[in-house]
């Protein structure tokens, strides 16, 4: 599975809705996620990929695709 596909499952799993979601897609603006929600998907994320993430950096993610970019390059 890659990490796309990790980080969808992970946002189905919060309840928040994936269809529709592109690499561009604004993680508040467009998916409606705010900041608690995006420290639990940065938590799953490192226990499902164990990676390390630095919250204050994911923090400052603004789009889907930098979610993604981001872990990648944690997983490298």
């Amino acid at each position: 599975m890659d990490t796309r596909d990790v980080v969808i499952e992970i946002l189905r799993e919060l309840k928040i809705d994936p269809s529709g979601v592109e690499p561009a897609s604004r993680l508040r603006e467009d998916l409606d996620i705010d900041s608690t929600e995006l420290v639990e998907i940065a938590v799953a994320t490192e226990k499902r990929l164990s990676v390390v993430i630095d919250t204050d950096e994911f923090l400052r993610i603004r789009t889907f695709g930098g979610i993604v970019d981001y872990v990648t390059s944690a997983r490298a």
